[in-house]
């Protein structure tokens, strides 16, 4: 069976290509996988399509019984990241309703939907949620998290939050590392807040 590639039509901006694919695909006989659905929906976000990922999402949840939490995290990311965020929040808020649990991703991927909204709160209330639910956050959530807090130069809960994920055992991603070293540029003082800090760039 034919898929379409993360790395191919997509990547190089060839949608039409990919969607001639698809129906292609249809046609021919076999029925894509999820696989596939997946990655056609990825591409019509990551190209703000986003008409054309739900009627196919919804078009899915209809006919398929086989959807798992990859695919709603797909879903959910695409939303945020299309600043879609309350139909994100919809979605993610119905999944325990039609049997599944918010895996680390889905969660990860609201935490950052809602600091990339500036709804700070919001992205703490959801990172406590997921350890009630036994969902314990990871290197890359915090360091979403963190660069939330510095979006929006909220450096004492920066702090914070810092310190709990170094006691953790977890450190700064270099994109972390960057946000911090461009907020220290426009406010040296901020330096002198952090005394114990230790970049430790990763990939």
């Amino acid at each position: 069976m034919k898929r379409i590639s993360r790395n191919g039509m997509f990547e190089v901006g060839r949608i039409g290509d990919a969607k001639k694919i698809y129906v292609e695909m249809l046609s021919a006989g076999p029925i894509p996988d999820l696989y596939t659905y997946r990655t056609l929906l990825n591409g019509y976000f990551k190209y703000g399509l986003v008409e054309e990922a739900m009627s196919l999402f919804h078009k899915l949840e209809r006919t398929r019984e086989d959807i798992d939490i990859a695919f709603y995290n797909v879903v959910i990311n695409g939303l945020c990241k299309n600043g879609k965020l309350d139909e994100a929040h919809a979605i993610f808020e119905k999944l325990s309703s039609i049997g599944l649990l918010p895996d680390l991703r889905a969660y990860t991927v609201m935490i950052n939907g809602f600091c990339l909204e500036g709804l700070l709160d919001e992205a703490k209330d959801m990172l406590r949620k997921m350890e009630d639910n036994n969902c314990f956050p990871n290197n890359v959530t915090y360091n979403v998290i963190v660069q939330g807090f510095l979006r929006c130069n909220k450096i004492n809960e920066m702090i914070n939050f810092m310190k709990e994920m170094a006691g953790r055992g977890f450190s700064f991603d270099a994109t972390t590392a960057g946000f911090l070293v461009n907020v220290i540029r426009e406010n040296p003082s901020v330096l002198d807040m952090i005394p114990e800090l230790h970049l430790k760039n990763k990939k």
